[in-house]
Order: C-alpha cells, then sequence, then structure tokens
C-alpha cells in the first residue's frame, strides 16, 4: 500500500510531470509521425484495463496490443502501443527510481518489488488518463478541421 507521501508526490508529478508529458507525447505521435488519435473504444479500453489492472496486468495488456497483428488501417494504434510500451519501460527502470523518488530505501528485493508495481500502476493510470483527455481533444480538433 502506498504512503501518503508517495501518494501526495504522485499527485503533484501528475500535474506537474506526467501531464505536459502526455501531451508531448501524443502531439509528437500524430504531428510528427502522422499517426491519428486513437478511436475512443480503444482509449476507453486502455483507461478501463488501468483502473481495474495491477501494473503487470496493465503491461501485458499494452504488450499484447502493441504485438496485434493491425491493419493498415490502424496503423496508428500500433504506433501508440509501441511508443507507450517504451515510455512505460523507461518510467519503471529509471525515472521511478531516479527522476521521481519514489521508493522507500532500506526494503527486500520482495518488498521492493511489489511496492514499484503499486507505484507504476499508479503513475500509468495518472499518465493515461492525461492521455485520455488529450486524445479526446485531439480527435475533436481533427473533426473540427474537416
Amino acid at each position: 500500500m502506498l504512503s501518503i507521501v508517495q501518494e501526495e508526490k504522485i499527485s503533484l508529478l501528475s500535474d506537474t510531470v506526467l501531464y505536459p508529458e502526455a501531451a508531448a507525447f501524443l502531439r509528437r505521435l500524430i504531428y510528427e509521425q502522422h499517426s491519428s488519435p486513437l478511436p475512443t473504444a480503444q482509449i476507453m479500453g486502455l483507461l478501463n484495463i488501468a483502473h481495474t489492472s495491477n501494473y503487470g496486468q496493465l503491461r501485458d495488456y499494452v504488450i499484447h496490443q502493441r504485438d496485434r497483428n493491425w491493419p493498415d488501417s490502424r496503423r496508428s494504434a500500433k504506433v501508440f502501443y509501441t511508443e507507450l510500451e517504451k515510455l512505460l519501460t523507461q518510467m519503471q527502470t529509471k525515472r521511478l527510481i531516479e527522476d521521481f523518488r519514489l521508493v522507500t530505501s532500506g526494503q527486500n528485493s520482495q518488498q521492493a518489488k511489489q511496492e514499484m508495481d503499486e507505484l507504476m500502476a499508479a503513475l500509468a493510470l495518472e499518465f493515461i488518463q492525461h492521455l485520455v483527455a488529450e486524445n479526446m481533444l485531439l480527435a475533436e480538433a481533427q473533426r473540427n478541421r474537416r
């Protein structure tokens, strides 16, 4: 279970770091890699998984989506999940400990792994919530341009 200090720090990171990064992530995919926003059902499915799963299940879902045989018309989904998996991996392997400094020191390896999974689930949920909001804004902007 996360401490109150960890929850407060995640809330602060959500507003100051994760939100701008989520917006930049989607804008880079759409404007630089010429992807499309994800369909509403797809992005809401990701949000539902993030809400109901532990981090391992969320990661498995992202990898499954990345590895699906997407038709050419849905190439944007493959690009999205490929880039999301890279981002989550970097967040877990580097940023969680070095940048965000959320992991409690002095734990045995099993305690540390469990805490890291809980922290990643919380960080990923915050990030994905921002992705959903940004995806909806960008999808609406594209509809209005047509």
